[in-house]
């Protein structure tokens, strides 16, 4: 399932108040970033992201492998930070909102 235009706004207004808890550094996507990332969506749903790098393309593969790795969904993309958003049906916190 795809997020619509309204989930997407509704998880953007949520994520404006987070800071980044993962970040891609200079050693690129590592286990331990996508396991801090996985373990992260699994407790609150919804992640904001930060990949160090100047380089546009460089940030979205990144953040599009990240998506991939971890079964999440990519809410949006500005600058250097990425929201990232996965359901989780245990610990619903923001999904029974949408």
């Amino acid at each position: 399932m795809e997020l619509t235009g309204k989930q997407k706004a509704y998880l953007k207004g949520i994520g404006n108040g987070l800071d980044d808890i993962v970040k891609v550094g200079s050693n690129g996507i590592t286990k331990s970033v996508i396991k801090s990332l996985d373990e992260a969506l699994t407790a609150r749903e919804l992640v904001k992201v930060s990949v160090n790098s100047h380089e546009r393309d460089y940030r979205k593969k990144a953040v599009e492998e990240l998506v991939l790795q971890t079964g999440a969904k990519l809410v949006s993309i500005k600058g250097k930070a990425a929201l990232i958003f996965r359901e989780n049906p245990e610990n619903r916190q923001i999904s029974d909102k949408l």
